[in-house]
C-alpha cells in the first residue's frame, strides 16, 4: 500500500507520458520559454498597482489529460484572473521541458488550462474542473493578497516537483501512521527535497488568500 500511494504522488504532472509530452509537443514546449516569468511578475504587479476590478479564482482538474483519472494523488492546480468580470489570463507553476533554463515556470495562458476552463463555462466539463472553496465556506480570493503571495513565491525560485503536495495534506500524519511498514521513513526524505519546490497543485495552495467573510 505505501508503495503504490508513493507512486500515486509520482504521476499525473509528473507521469513518464506527461513528460515526454512535454519535450515533444509545441503548446507544452512553450512552458520552458524563460520570458514566462518576466510575464507572470509583470501582470501581478499591475495588479498591485491598480487592483480595482480584479478578481481571481482557483480551480482543480484532471491532470494531463482529460483520460486520466482524478484523485487526491493526481489533480492540477490553476488560477483564473478576471479583470471587471471577464476573463484576463490563467496561471499555473508548471514543469518545463528538459533543457529548460529554470526546472519549473510559472506561466500565463497554457493552453490545457484555457481550454479546460472553457469547456467548464460550457458546461461540457470532460477535464472535471472544479472551483476550489476556503475551509469556513468562502467563495472569493483576495486578489491582492494572493497575487503577493504569488510574487514572493517566484521571487524564491522554487523548482517543479511531483511530490510537493504531500506538503499540503493536513491530515497526512493520520494516514501515514496506520500504514505498515511505518512510511514516515519515506516521508521525511520526500519533505526535506521538496522544502523549496513546487508542483501546480502545492503552489496554489499554499499561496491562496481567501477573503474574509
Amino acid at each position: 500500500m505505501v508503495a503504490a500511494l508513493f507512486v500515486g504522488l509520482f504521476v499525473g504532472c509528473a507521469s513518464i507520458q506527461a513528460n515526454k509530452d512535454l519535450n515533444t509537443t509545441p503548446d507544452n514546449l512553450a512552458r520552458g520559454d524563460p520570458s514566462n516569468s518576466i510575464k507572470v511578475k509583470e501582470y501581478l504587479r499591475h495588479i498591485l498597482d491598480s487592483p480595482e476590478g480584479y478578481e481571481v479564482k482557483a480551480y482543480n482538474r484532471k491532470p494531463y489529460s482529460v483520460n486520466n483519472k482524478k484523485t487526491l494523488f493526481m489533480t492540477h492546480s490553476f488560477y483564473v484572473f478576471f479583470k471587471d468580470g471577464d476573463m484576463e489570463h490563467t496561471l499555473v507553476f508548471t514543469a518545463t521541458p528538459k533543457g529548460s533554463e529554470q526546472n519549473g515556470s510559472w506561466m500565463l495562458d497554457a493552453t490545457t488550462d484555457v481550454d479546460s476552463y472553457n469547456l467548464f463555462l460550457s458546461a461540457d466539463n470532460p477535464w472535471e474542473v472544479e472551483e476550489y472553496q476556503g475551509p469556513h465556506g468562502e467563495t472569493k480570493l483576495d486578489a491582492v493578497q494572493t497575487a503577493q503571495r504569488i510574487l514572493a513565491r517566484l521571487e524564491k525560485g522554487y523548482a517543479f516537483f511531483g511530490g510537493a503536495i504531500v506538503r499540503d495534506l493536513a491530515w497526512y500524519h493520520q494516514v501515514w501512521m496506520f500504514l505498515a511498514p511505518p512510511p514516515i521513513l519515506l516521508y521525511l526524505p520526500l519533505l526535506l527535497v521538496s522544502i523549496h519546490a513546487d508542483n501546480c497543485t502545492s503552489s496554489v495552495l499554499e499561496t491562496m488568500a481567501w477573503e474574509q467573510l
